[in-house]
């Protein structure tokens, strides 16, 4: 028993990870609309997993708008230059529709009673928002190898 058992973990784990490789990746480059500010300030250094979840305009993606998730063990995911929306950024990305969200909310600030669940504009966006999104889609962003 303890045998197969040993044998089925085994091929969940080769075929788990046959199948991961053959993720489609794709790059996405565009600038920060916004950024999830309660992510973005509640990084700690631990052995927990730190999250910046930001939106992307990516114009030459099928979504003009994409929602895009870092996540590493550092307290920085994202240069800070980023941040103020005038600089393209790129990265490579997996798609996760687990993570999709329905209507998100665009704020040029944030007051503490309305902080989760809205993302802050950069300033690049303040005076021009995002149009009302209907789903905004979701990617999981893959770490860049350090050389």
């Amino acid at each position: 028993m303890l045998r197969l058992n040993k044998i089925i973990l085994t091929a969940v784990t080769i075929v788990g990870c046959v199948l991961v490789s053959f993720a489609k990746t794709q790059k996405l480059t565009g600038k920060m609309v916004a950024y999830d500010l309660l992510k973005h300030n509640a990084k700690t250094s631990s052995a927990l997993q730190n999250q910046e979840v930001i939106v992307l305009e990516a114009p030459v993606h099928k979504q003009k708008y994409v929602k895009v998730v870092f996540s590493s063990f550092g307290t920085t995911q994202i240069e800070p230059k980023y941040f103020d929306g005038t600089q393209p950024l790129s990265v490579d990305v997996l798609r996760d529709r687990t993570c999709d969200e329905p209507s998100p909310r665009f704020v040029p600030q944030v007051s503490v009673e309305q902080m989760a669940g809205t993302y802050l504009l950069t300033d690049a966006f303040k005076k021009s928002p995002p149009p009302k999104i209907k789903t905004l889609e979701c990617y999981d962003a893959i770490p860049k190898k350090k050389k």
